[in-house]
């Protein structure tokens, strides 16, 4: 005969009994460095969680809970420069994918803080979904490449093959790696490489060996280069432009690349429409119990001025009240919850 059992002994019984999901380490974003983590990222970024299928209002909220890791981040808010943006890409792809020589590639430039690495992750997740959409899924198929310019090693030099191999999954021993990232590249049918942190091309020396390189593996694969990073333009374009020929009286040095330049947001009429059109996007994708469509468009003008404008400032104002919002329960962004928000801010201690 079984004992009688109280109900707290009951629903620690039935706890115990439940299946509970096991984390081997702490939350971490999910890196690109090889093509299967692109294409899961790629696959999931600006997918925003269910409330149905997260943990219901009044729940403890743990650090692994969908919500806060979602709202840590928000994904990718496609502005009005994003679109405008992937219709250049998109003019420059057309022109250049069907030529073995004579492509032309694409700068991104601006000030810290102004949406550069967001906007060229977002031309690549475009550009991968895109491709998938219109021939369907294949594993074997690696159109879009990100990378960041590989750090100096022995000899003060880069290794861009190792970089590429390393993305490809290629073997980094091999003696022939250029010719094996080329190879690759070309089955793969690699429509973009995407190279961000330019600015990290110090020297001239530096800067001439590594578009030395890229130009050989542009030309070589038939892929359209996006290079981005602050003060890209002066960077980029004395290595991929006409320096021999003289100038004509004003005439400008500057080559055949397009410049797609990032600013911050500032206060004019027009200015302030866009940030509210940016804002409107933000209040789309936050899943908060108590949050109503249109709560953060309210806070527009708030926001404008505590973020001066800033895309990384205003990401991080609205991700971090959204995050106080969960773990204090209130499950809705207000102007208060975002003054206790330290962002730009001196804390006294």
């Amino acid at each position: 005969m079984e004992p009688d059992l109280s109900s707290e002994e009951e629903r620690l019984l039935r706890s115990m009994s439940e299946v509970q999901e096991l984390f081997l380490a702490p939350p971490a974003p999910l890196w690109p460095q090889d093509c299967f983590a692109w294409r899961a990222l790629a696959a999931t970024l600006s997918k925003p969680p269910d409330l149905a299928d997260c943990a219901p209002l009044g729940t403890k909220v743990a650090e692994h809970d969908k919500r806060l890791l979602y709202h840590g981040h928000l994904g990718t808010v496609v502005t009005p420069a994003i679109t405008r943006a992937l219709r250049v890409v998109a003019v420059q792809v057309g022109s250049n994918r069907q030529r073995t020589d004579g492509k032309v590639g694409i700068t991104v430039e601006g000030p810290r803080g102004t949406g550069k690495s967001a906007l060229l992750q977002w031309i690549g997740v475009h550009w991968e979904r895109r491709l998938s959409e219109l021939y369907g899924p294949d594993e074997n198929r690696i159109p879009v490449i990100p990378l960041s310019v590989p750090p100096v090693v022995r000899g003060n030099t880069r290794n861009w093959a190792g970089a590429f191999a390393r993305f490809l999954g290629q073997e980094r021993e091999s003696a022939e790696l250029t010719t094996s990232v080329i190879r690759a590249m070309r089955n793969a049918r690699t429509l973009l490489v995407l190279v961000d942190g330019i600015e990290r091309l110090r020297t001239a020396v530096d800067a001439e060996l590594a578009f030395q390189y890229l130009d050989m593996i542009s030309e070589e694969t038939g892929a359209t280069f996006i290079y981005c990073g602050r003060g890209a333009r002066a960077i980029v374009d004395p290595f991929t432009r006409d320096n021999e020929t003289p100038l004509e009286p004003d005439e400008q040095p500057w080559g055949d690349h397009p410049v797609l330049q990032t600013s911050r947001i500032g206060f004019s009429d027009e200015e302030m429409r866009t940030f509210a059109t940016i804002v409107d996007r933000f209040d789309q994708q936050l899943r908060l119990y108590r949050h109503t469509r249109g709560d953060l468009l309210e806070l527009s003008q708030h926001l404008h001025v505590r973020s001066r404008g800033y895309m990384r400032a205003l990401s991080h104002l609205i991700c971090q009240a959204a995050q106080k919002a969960i773990r204090s329960g209130e499950e809705r962004i207000t102007k208060d919850l975002l003054d206790t928000v330290p962002l730009g801010r001196v804390v006294r201690l």
